[in-house]
């Protein structure tokens, strides 16, 4: 798809024709949109997980530990 800067007044007539459409149709534009903006929308999610391991890095003895954690308590629980 092509992509260009849409003055507001052009999206606000996009979005008003949207207003117009039957609930099928916006969820036919939803699904298509959904579809396109997955990509940024993971990269986006890896890129704060990223952020949030620099800023609260673990120590292998930690991630270790904490498995160890959830080992024992699967075990103790039966699964």
């Amino acid at each position: 798809m092509q992509s260009r800067a849409l003055s507001s007044k052009r999206i606000r007539e996009i979005k008003e024709n949207i207003d117009k459409l039957p609930l099928k149709d916006k969820l036919d534009i939803l699904r298509q949109l959904e579809e396109e903006l997955f990509a940024l929308r993971f990269k986006g999610l890896l890129d704060e997980i990223r952020a949030s391991a620099r800023k609260y890095p673990l120590t292998l003895e930690e991630i270790t530990k904490e498995v160890e954690l959830v080992r024992e308590q699967r075990y103790e629980s039966g699964n």
